[in-house]
């Protein structure tokens, strides 16, 4: 018999506000066995040189409040809207998943590895790092502002 909520869209604090109301929080150990690799900007942009064909997927809120930097042609698909939006992925094109600073992209990543996605690994850093390592960024407007 599975216990659980249904229908959550999202509780704003987060973990921590979930537990200041004593409300039960389970951890599963069903992505813990898929490793993530950790590639420095770098090696993210000599990948991005060599494999023109990789995608680079942001996985930051659509209504991002940090800045609005992001890698060239990366596409935007939120944490939040994986599991429902992941089909539209290509399964067979080799994946880097980036966001404001590392927080975010290593579940994602787990998550599409899980799922049968080609992730080549996570920036590390995120695009804080890529920018002040001088690898050039676009301004995009948040949607929603």
């Amino acid at each position: 018999m599975q216990q659980g909520y249904t229908n959550v869209y999202r509780f704003t604090g987060g973990n921590a506000e979930w537990r200041s109301f004593n409300y039960p929080l389970a951890r599963t150990d069903r992505y813990k066995k898929y490793k993530v690799k950790k590639l420095p900007p770098k090696d993210v942009a000599e990948l991005l040189k060599g494999q023109p064909d990789i995608l680079i997927l942001d996985v930051r809120p659509e209504k991002f409040s940090k800045g609005p930097q992001f890698i060239a042609g990366a596409i935007n698909l939120p944490l939040l809207n994986i599991t429902e939006r992941a089909k539209e992925l290509p399964r067979e094109t080799p994946i880097v998943i980036t966001d404001w600073t590392m927080r975010q992209s290593p579940l994602a990543a787990k998550y599409l590895l899980a799922h049968g996605f080609d992730v080549v690994g996570v920036m590390k850093g995120g695009i804080i790092r890529w920018e002040a390592e001088g690898y050039p960024v676009e301004i995009r407007t948040p949607k929603g502002n």
